[in-house]
């Protein structure tokens, strides 16, 4: 529900995404008990001694679901493990409202193949492809017509889909996990880089030789006991942390409304706009064509540090919008705002303890939990499921809209 103690009206752009966001909230919800019996039946086939593994359909979900903090280390990679009718895959379909199914020569090969299929996704967007008895299960999701506002180029511009994506596919995925400890086992799981002993923890359950390459871990910890985790926990526990920021964006609905009208104002003074969401998936999920002014800004790499982040030429009335993923760096903040251009910024460890204050410096909170993996685990080292990408999405596409109204785009 939106809140009534914002300064911002309540039919303000960034508020009413966000209260889209909330009715697709609830909607997952009330879809829990047929995404938890989605992981059971996953989970059973793990138990089996099957293989999940996660074919590029659409490019940016491996990178989102593999080698990631609160993931499965045991995720393989590649086509060559959908030879084994015990293995199964979990993949992302790419739009629908651009995509080709039957034209798709990777999605063929997946159908063809002996695995068992488990989809990202709605049924309808496959545009009957295939037979629906030959997948084993769907997430669901928003139509991809869902959102507001858009261009010529792109519609809709501050979209549901890809929010939609992010949540049911790793609620899914934790209850997998969760349905494994039923059953007796853990799966291991990434510890994040950016905690201090990741790099040693997670290098150490590689089952390393000098005989040939790749080095895999095992889907499963040997002899590790953890509390079974019940039914729904994990995702109940996901949705209440990815509401809570729903809320802090609420809060904020100032903020992102002044992050929107620069980027308007930098798009109708003929200024660039650089943006980077530091994490797996943008931009890559977005689907962006070749053609760079196709969206209204320019991305950029995945990088956390604010010195290599924006290009020395982006100055004088640039603006860029950079989602980080460490502690705001204020010497760095100042030598870009020393450029002349306009920064917007967020980081899930909060403002520093004596924040910049200058007039081209905007700092929104984005409180997703530093090392991003969200819910804990008793009894088990590092948490699972990682939140940056939901939450980037919520905020991203807010923005979106505010821009969108000012440059009056429909």
């Amino acid at each position: 529900m939106l809140r009534k103690n914002t300064d911002v009206s309540i039919q303000s752009p960034a508020l009413q995404y966000l209260s889209l966001v909330s009715a697709r909230l609830a909607a997952i919800r009330k879809d829990v008990p047929k995404l938890v019996k989605m992981g059971e039946k996953m989970a059973e086939l793990l138990i089996e001694g099957g293989e999940i593994f996660t074919p590029d359909v659409a490019p940016f979900w491996p990178s989102e679901f593999c080698d990631r903090a609160g993931g499965m280390m045991g995720v393989r990679k590649g086509m060559e493990w959908a030879k084994s009718s015990k293995n199964f895959a979990y993949f992302a379909v790419p739009n629908p409202k651009t995509w080709r199914p039957k034209e798709d020569k990777k999605f063929k090969e997946l159908i063809d193949s002996k695995a068992k299929l488990f989809v990202v996704g709605r049924p309808e967007d496959l545009a009957g492809a295939a037979p629906a008895s030959r997948f084993a299960g769907f997430t669901g999701g928003a139509d991809p017509d869902a959102g507001l506002y858009g261009t010529p180029e792109r519609r809709p511009l501050a979209g549901l889909r890809e929010f939609e994506q992010f949540v049911r596919a790793w609620i899914t995925a934790g209850e997998m996990i969760a349905a494994c400890t039923r059953a007796g086992k853990i799966p291991i799981i990434w510890m994040s880089v950016w905690l201090e002993g990741a790099l040693v923890r997670n290098g150490h359950f590689f089952l390393h030789d000098n005989l040939h390459e790749p080095w895999h871990t095992p889907v499963f910890h040997d002899k590790h006991y953890v509390p079974p985790m019940d039914a729904g926990y994990v995702s109940g526990a996901f949705l209440d942390e990815a509401e809570r920021i729903h809320r802090r964006l609420i809060d904020q609905a100032g903020e992102l409304a002044t992050a929107g009208q620069w980027l308007a104002q930098a798009k109708k003074n003929g200024r660039r706009i650089w943006t980077v969401a530091v994490g797996h998936s943008y931009p890559v999920l977005l689907e962006l064509p070749s053609d760079p002014d196709a969206y209204p800004m320019r991305w950029g790499p995945s990088f956390s540090d604010l010195k290599i982040a924006v290009p020395a030429e982006y100055k004088d009335g640039d603006v860029a919008l950079h989602f980080g993923y460490a502690p705001v760096d204020n010497a760095d903040v100042k030598l870009l705002l020393k450029r002349g251009l306009r920064l917007i910024h967020t980081s899930p460890y909060g403002n520093s303890v004596s924040p910049v204050k200058d007039k081209n410096f905007l700092y929104f909170d984005l409180p997703w939990r530093p090392a991003d993996a969200t819910v804990d685990v008793p009894g088990y080292s590092v948490r699972i499921l990682p939140m940056s990408s939901t939450a980037q999405s919520m905020s991203l596409f807010a923005i979106m809209a505010e821009m969108a109204e000012r440059m009056g785009w429909s």
